[in-house]
């Protein structure tokens, strides 16, 4: 049997739900945008921060965001066609 991802179990050893999931994600996403924008501040202000590690912060949320961006299409798309199922 093989054991499940790092993450996926909160504490006494239920799985996590799927909107808790989403959230985790979702969350993560918005750490990420935070981060970029925290770092952008500190260049602004002329703190000691080199341009690269900014312009990685904001690349990192960006391409977050175009990924949970296709991962809501997906599952959009997926949700419209059962829904044109005939039963």
């Amino acid at each position: 049997m093989e054991k499940p991802a790092v993450g996926n179990k909160v504490s006494e050893g239920m799985p996590k739900s799927f909107s808790a999931f989403l959230q985790d994600a979702l969350n993560h996403v918005n750490d990420l945008h935070k981060q970029a924008d925290a770092a952008a501040a500190e260049l602004a202000a002329g703190k000691a921060i080199d341009l690269h590690q900014v312009v990685i912060a904001s690349e990192k949320a960006g391409i977050a965001t175009q990924l949970t961006l296709q991962v809501r299409n997906k599952v959009m798309e997926a949700y419209q066609e059962i829904m044109r199922m005939q039963v």
